[in-house]
């Protein structure tokens, strides 16, 4: 399994009027596509399920720079659209699969190091809503 960056230049003939630019960290910005969520900005190839993981990858990063309240939301659908039981392993799971991604980033040395960027500040955000989130998720 690879995880490999679509990088903005030439994406469906896009525009920059096309993208939005988010923060990653402190020392790098990411452009995201201000329409497709699923598709863009990674792609997980080489597995069985590459479809279903570059959907829930890319819905996760295109939160980036997005309130709180979106990513509760997004996570409490996503719990309950999934098999799992338990809000607080649904999210441990979610986190430990984004840590799990870093080891299959293909790419250019400085395109890894983005993608590195972006998965930890993802897993951060899930970390820090982690009482939102079983809060809300527990409610509905």
């Amino acid at each position: 399994m690879f995880v490999v960056w679509k990088r903005p230049d030439g994406y469906h003939d896009a525009t920059p009027a096309d993208f939005r630019v988010a923060e990653v960290g402190t020392r790098a910005k990411i452009w995201l596509h201000k329409a497709d969520h699923q598709w863009y900005p990674f792609r997980i190839s080489g597995g069985w399920q590459e479809s279903d993981a570059t959907l829930r990858l890319n819905e996760l990063v295109n939160l980036l720079g997005k309130p709180q309240e979106d990513w509760t939301t997004f996570l409490t659908n996503a719990f309950h659209h999934s098999m799992t039981d338990d809000p607080k392993t649904f999210l441990l799971d979610q986190i430990k699969w984004l840590g799990d991604l870093k080891s299959h980033l293909k790419g250019d040395t400085w395109e890894v190091e983005i993608m590195d960027q972006v998965l930890a500040e993802v897993g951060t955000q899930l970390t820090d809503l982690e009482k939102q989130f079983l809060s809300t998720a527990t409610k509905n």
